[in-house]
């Protein structure tokens, strides 16, 4: 019997970890809503634990058999690193202390979950698995992706030049190796166990969404289309609302977000320019207030963080990290930030792209890249995960 192609493996693993973590996210639901109070649920859930735990295996053999592929590029061999450290990651939060079933194993631990009575932080270190689960699932179609853009001239369906392909192409090389860094240094370094969270949470959305947009792009026919929006709605479902957190920190700030999804709608034949020109100002506006000008003076003085006597960008990336002890982290922000904004900024520019070529489709993409960035820029204020 012929082999099933790795990539169609991948793709279907992670829809089955995302259909897996939502079986948990319902029976938290149905009990939290008090709808269901019996030992089933517990059964059921020890069910789907020990089919978790094949797909586990599974996504171990796929990567180690990618890994002896004698043509796979630099950047698919960083990719599957990445994603064999992040699988070893779940693995070890599930072996060493399996949350999960310990909320349901008896009908008076589900009692005492729907009363709130010394379970929340059980309940809280649940959900961290969960959410972790669900990461690795984005970062492995993102994998899948990845493969089928490997030896495609990016952004051909967007009418970029070959210069700006080969840019982008050396963002995307830098973003995977940077990717990979930060994954395998989460998974051996055990003085990041406390922003762990925030490290598999952020970095594997912000990796899937920059496919995501170069996919957009790139590929006429996205054959795994809904697998994507389990995989998309699974990835809402588990972060916090960019409108929420932009709400709470500059309600002026929401107001510019609101007018990028307007101009999705508006027909307008400068349309692209109009949406990319809101969430370049809305990314220039959460940057500038996260880190301001004087703030940056106070915290450091080389000369290379400045440029004209104004922090560079890098400076105010970099002081937005200042908390997490972790240069992997900083690299994998600054890679992050260039690669989103490079597609941004040519269409403000008007240079190396035919505008009228991208889609409603395609400018979503963009405005959800934009948006899931700024997410994880409010987030790493504090260093915190939610």
């Amino acid at each position: 019997m012929v082999p099933e192609d790795p990539n169609i493996e991948l793709t279907k693993l992670a829809r089955s970890l995302t259909l897996s973590t939502n079986v948990y996210f319902d029976a938290m639901a149905r009990i939290a809503k008090q709808t269901v109070v019996s030992d089933g649920i517990a059964s059921s859930v020890a069910q789907q634990l020990e089919i978790e735990r094949g797909l586990f295996a599974s996504t171990d053999a796929i990567l180690k058999r990618i890994m002896q592929f004698e043509t796979i590029s630099p950047s698919i061999q960083s990719i599957v690193s990445a994603n064999a450290s992040f699988a070893r990651i779940v693995e070890r939060i599930s072996v060493e202390d399996n949350v999960v079933s310990k909320i349901f194993e008896g009908q008076e631990r589900i009692q005492n979950m729907i009363k709130g009575i010394g379970l929340s932080d059980s309940i809280s270190s649940a959900f961290a698995r969960i959410d972790t689960t669900r990461m690795l699932s984005a970062s492995l179609a993102a994998q899948a992706k990845l493969s089928a853009l490997d030896s495609l001239t990016l952004g051909r369906l967007a009418g970029i030049d070959q210069a700006f392909s080969r840019a982008m192409s050396t963002n995307l090389r830098n973003l995977t190796r940077s990717y990979q860094s930060l994954i395998d240094v989460a998974a051996t370094r055990e003085s990041l166990a406390s922003q762990l969270p925030l490290i598999t949470t952020y970095a594997p959305v912000e990796y899937y969404r920059e496919i995501d947009v170069l996919e957009a792009i790139t590929i006429d026919d996205q054959a795994n289309d809904e697998d994507d929006k389990l995989i998309a709605n699974a990835l809402i479902d588990s972060l916090p609302s960019v409108d929420n957190l932009l709400e709470a920190f500059d309600v002026r700030l929401s107001r510019l977000l609101r007018g990028a999804r307007q101009a999705l709608i508006d027909d307008n034949p400068d349309r692209a320019r109009h949406v990319t020109t809101s969430v370049r100002e809305l990314f220039t506006q959460v940057l500038h207030a996260l880190a301001p000008d004087n703030d940056i003076r106070q915290w450091s003085s080389s000369p290379e963080l400045f440029h004209d006597n104004r922090p560079t960008r890098r400076a105010r990336l970099l002081f937005i990290c200042r908390e997490i002890n972790c240069d992997p982290l900083s690299r994998f922000v600054e890679d992050d930030v260039r690669a989103a904004l490079s597609f941004v900024d040519s269409l403000n520019s008007g240079t190396h792209i035919v505008e009228s070529k991208l889609t409603n489709s395609q400018l979503s993409s963009i405005v959800s890249r934009v948006e899931s960035l700024l997410v994880f820029l409010l987030q790493l204020r504090n260093g915190r995960r939610t």
